[in-house]
C-alpha cells in the first residue's frame, strides 16, 4: 500500500515545475509535471487541488496530515 506523507504533499507546493502533480506509479509516489503521462502512472493530486484544500491557509503540519490521510483512503479504495 502506498501512503501519501506530509513530506509528499511539501513536495508537491514545493516543487519548481509549472504544474505539478502527485501521482502514483509502480507502487510510489512521486511528483511529475501534469503533462509527463508516465505509463501506469495515476494522479493523486495537483498542486491546483491541494492549495485549493488549504482554502488559502498555510500548510501546517496538522492539516497536511489530514489531506494525506484523506488521499491515502482514496488510494487503497481505488486498490492502488
Amino acid at each position: 500500500m502506498s501512503k501519501v506523507t506530509v513530506d509528499d504533499l511539501r513536495g508537491l507546493l514545493e516543487s519548481p515545475l509549472p504544474d505539478p502533480v502527485l501521482v502514483l506509479t509502480a507502487g510510489r509516489l512521486r511528483v511529475e509535471p501534469a503533462d509527463a503521462e508516465t505509463a501506469g502512472a495515476s494522479d493523486v493530486i495537483t498542486r491546483a487541488d491541494l492549495r485549493a484544500r488549504l482554502d488559502g491557509e498555510e500548510a501546517t503540519d496538522h492539516e497536511l496530515e489530514l489531506i494525506a490521510a484523506t488521499l491515502t483512503t482514496a488510494i487503497v479504495q481505488r486498490g492502488g
